[in-house]
């Protein structure tokens, strides 16, 4: 390796140092949470908060987090809501997860939703089926890409908060057999394209 090619890497090393203790010190201001705007009770729906697991705990810690039991009519959903601004690993793949907690994936299906699209997975695991849509939202748009999320995510940390809200992964799981009709539950349940 030439000693210019040797400066340049330690040059590059030093300013990524730099930077990254910049930006800790430097942290973004602390706002409460949108997700906290999602309603436990409104026309049509009610809604019990689920407590975290340990596990749960452990994973999401600084992280804002909502886990709530909704019933719909006869429809019954669970939402769990994570903001990631005081975790930066608390959001990652939900089928990760999903997978590693023992579920199978047997089919994907892409859903449009206003201001974008959700993913809708069918899962099953010791012949229990369960129904799960997940999208991650700045507000704005609406998507399934972690690739996108990490980006948007980091964009918003190197900015200081002034390029555009965190975003935050919503995720909809159907209760034991039931399917989940994600077209129905979104038009009583607007309220998650305010998220």
């Amino acid at each position: 390796m030439s000693a210019l090619a040797r400066r340049l890497l330690w040059t590059g090393l030093c300013i990524a140092i730099i930077l990254g203790i910049v930006f800790d010190i430097c942290s973004l201001p602390a706002q409460r949470s949108r997700i906290h705007a999602i309603p436990a009770e409104g026309l049509g729906f009610a809604g019990t908060d689920i407590p975290l697991t340990s596990s749960e705990l452990s994973i999401y810690r600084k992280a804002e987090v909502i886990k709530r039991y909704y019933r719909f009519g006869a429809d019954e959903l669970v939402l769990i809501a994570i903001d990631g601004a005081g975790n930066r690993h608390a959001v990652h793949d939900p089928m990760y997860c999903f997978r590693g907690a023992g579920w199978r994936i047997w089919n994907k299906t892409v859903v449009p939703i206003e201001g974008g699209e959700a993913l809708l997975l069918q899962l099953e695991k010791d012949g229990m089926i369960r129904e799960t849509a997940y999208w991650f939202s700045n507000g704005r748009q609406r998507h399934t890409s972690v690739m996108r999320y990490w980006l948007q995510a980091t964009l918003r940390r190197i900015t200081l908060g002034r390029s555009d809200k965190e975003p935050v992964l919503i995720m909809l799981q159907s209760v034991e057999d039931h399917t989940l009709n994600l077209g129905e539950v979104l038009d009583q349940f607007g309220v998650l394209f305010d998220i």
